[in-house]
């Protein structure tokens, strides 16, 4: 006997399961893959970055080892006078004259020296050291810039600045000049003296 059901019409509206497939491709895997590709770009990029501060620093390290390392050295100095003159003493034994620079700009005085020692470890190998000093002096008021010298003896370096020569002072009669003023008055006292005369 045939079942009633499997005559039912099909009605437009009904909904099917059946597979279905679009003529377009599908765009999901094809977006994965793309932000897949990028990602693994950017991995690389940082990878790179970051090698490249590596190697910077390595090259940076090696530079710092490569130069001679630089010790500022305090100076001994003493400021004072030589007899009527203005002089600074500093003690530069361990400076060659030509490692001693002095510059002046004004009255203000810049003295500097920079040497290099050579260092054995005694194993073969050696190494360089600097040692360096800067000092700054004003001249006082009453002394002339413009004849500053330098001396070097015995390794002490001596700056000196004579003092402004004052002018000869000769004796001399300053002379008194009467102000109109006062002459007027003087003529005043005279005539007033003459009228009372002549009425006596």
């Amino acid at each position: 006997m045939l079942c009633p059901s499997a005559f039912q019409p099909i009605s437009p509206f009904m909904d099917f399961h059946w597979p279905v497939r679009s003529l377009w491709p599908e765009t999901r895997p094809l977006f994965f893959q793309m932000e897949q590709e990028m990602m693994r770009h950017m991995q690389e990029m940082k990878n790179n970055m970051e090698f490249m501060d590596r190697l910077h620093q390595k090259i940076f390290n090696e530079i710092d080892q490569g130069l001679t390392p630089t010790t500022f050295k305090p100076i001994t100095f003493h400021m004072g006078k030589a007899g009527d003159q203005f002089a600074v003493t500093l003690e530069t034994k361990d400076f060659a004259p030509e490692e001693l620079t002095v510059k002046q700009v004004g009255r203000k005085l810049r003295v500097s020296g920079k040497t290099e020692k050579k260092q054995d470890d005694g194993k073969g190998s050696y190494s360089y050291r600097c040692e360096e000093f800067r000092q700054e002096f004003d001249l006082p008021q009453g002394v002339n810039p413009e004849a500053v010298t330098c001396s070097l003896a015995e390794g002490k370096l001596q700056i000196t600045a004579p003092n402004k020569a004052l002018p000869e002072s000769k004796e001399r009669v300053v002379p008194i000049e009467l102000t109109p003023a006062l002459k007027n008055k003087e003529t005043l006292a005279v005539a007033e003296g003459e009228a009372a005369s002549a009425k006596n």
